[in-house]
């Protein structure tokens, strides 16, 4: 009998362009695209060039680039340094059902899958199917493992799974077979990073660098088909049994038929989301509702007394921080969005000058305020996890209301237009590349199938 395991290996190394249902091969372009964008801005920050120095002490040189650098690197240390860069400012993309958030895909996979393609001399045809193969295998696995909401109280990775995409993504491109890939999920799985959410700081700030560990799994998912090229043997049949993946991440409860059932005919890829901020997602529904009501009646800066934001009691506790001291403190602090959000402040460049003073947003993030609300906490803090919101703005001695939001922007139920992600990516890759380079990168990516050897693009990036 074939395992799940073989059965998602099969799919993984098997999969063409032809396989893959035209819309969806249109998002994963878009998907491709914003996070070489997300690269392109974050590979200019601290976090990210502190990444950099860390792997470059430890990688060979090689023939995979980093994202925005002239930097090439054996290609365990390139995606881990490209993972890295694509999350530094929490602009990249997600995975989010019925709006639960269940990772950021596009870090690693799409890391490990430029890692990839440097190696194999890849067409854009085959990177692109190797992106659907992994984006695929990434949600089965994160949605076959979901725990109760108890255990996810006590345990729980947001990306630590996406090491078995990430070897999906590389294994597809550098030629694995359907049984060379299985033994490279094995490996991946064993090598995943330990789910960690509970001790990225909260009570003791600042917070982890890698919040998401969605490097180091990318770092694994490419070590884990590098041993198996090597001839080593990895785990068998990771994803099945009582022992297995889903285990040891330390979930409660497993659905085996996720993983398999409608294989190649229903598409969970599909609800791969975009970030329209680059935050933290739980806060997007509220800096969404700040936007509507600034759009709706422009406000200067001075003329906001007060922003009062509708939220859970842990965004309440938790997000707060007015002052924030680094680059992912930042990512999880309101005043700190909301302030940026009123003053104009460019995206990407919401952190570039977090060490120097800046009065204007530090004097209006004194004036944020946050209330619980119990409708809202009930939909943020229950079995749901689905981000909500509303903001109330005081200007001229009159509180004007935002709206409550249910859902963010850029998820299913919600998606951002291909517009405004190609308008994220200009914006996004104009902190590294010129314009000329910008348009090169976009037309390549949004025509990838008609692509030959992307070398030449990708070192461009």
């Amino acid at each position: 009998m074939t395992t799940r395991t073989r059965r998602l290996a099969d799919f993984a190394a098997g999969l063409t362009l032809a396989d893959v249902p035209r819309a969806l091969a249109e998002k994963l372009k878009l998907h491709l695209l914003d996070s070489i964008g997300c690269g392109l801005a974050g590979a200019g920050s601290d976090l990210a060039r502190r990444a950099l120095a860390s792997v470059e002490a430890e990688h060979a040189p090689g023939p995979c680039p980093v994202l925005g650098t002239r930097v090439a690197l054996a290609p365990a240390g390139a995606a881990f340094a490209n993972a890295a860069a694509i999350n530094a400012l929490d602009h990249d993309d997600g995975f989010e059902v019925d709006g639960k958030g269940m990772g950021h895909p596009g870090a690693t996979l799409v890391a490990a899958a430029l890692s990839g393609a440097a190696m194999a001399g890849s067409d854009g045809a085959t990177l692109l199917a190797a992106l659907a193969a992994a984006y695929e295998l990434n949600a089965r696995v994160i949605l076959s493992m979901q725990p109760s909401y108890a255990r996810f109280r006590q345990v729980y990775g947001v990306c630590q799974h996406q090491a078995l995409g990430a070897a999906a993504a590389y294994g597809r491109l550098v030629g694995l077979d359907g049984a060379r890939m299985a033994n490279a999920l094995g490996f991946a799985g064993t090598l995943a990073p330990v789910p960690s959410l509970r001790k990225y700081n909260w009570e003791a700030r600042p917070l982890v660098s890698f919040k998401d560990f969605n490097a180091p799994a990318a770092e694994a998912g490419v070590r884990a088909v590098q041993h198996d090229r090597a001839g080593l043997i990895g785990a068998v049949d990771v994803l099945d049994g009582d022992s297995g993946f889903w285990r040891m991440m330390g979930s409660d409860q497993f659905d085996p038929a996720v993983l398999g059932d409608g294989l190649g005919a229903v598409w969970w890829a599909r609800h791969a989301s975009f970030k329209p901020y680059p935050t933290c997602r739980w806060m997007h529904t509220a800096l969404e509702s700040f936007e509507q009501v600034h759009a709706a009646r422009p406000l200067a800066a001075e003329a906001i007394e007060a922003i009062e934001v509708l939220t859970s009691a842990g965004l309440a506790r938790d997000f707060m921080e007015v002052a924030p001291r680094t680059q992912v403190d930042a990512q999880f602090s309101l005043p700190f969005a909301l302030a940026s959000l009123a003053l104009g402040r460019p995206k990407a460049r919401w952190y570039a000058n977090l060490s120097s003073t800046d009065a204007d947003r530090a004097a209006l993030a004194a004036r944020v305020w946050v209330r619980m609300d119990p409708e809202i906490d009930a939909q943020m803090s229950g079995p749901a996890r689905r981000p909500a919101g509303q903001v109330r703005v005081m200007a001229f001695g009159r509180w004007i209301e935002g709206p409550r939001l249910s859902y963010p922007l850029g998820c299913t139920e919600r998606p951002m237009t291909p517009e405004a992600v190609i308008a994220k990516f200009r914006a996004n890759a104009a902190c590294a590349v010129p314009p000329a380079t910008v348009a090169r990168i976009e037309a390549a990516v949004l025509d990838l199938e008609r692509q030959g050897d992307l070398s030449a693009v990708l070192g461009a990036a």
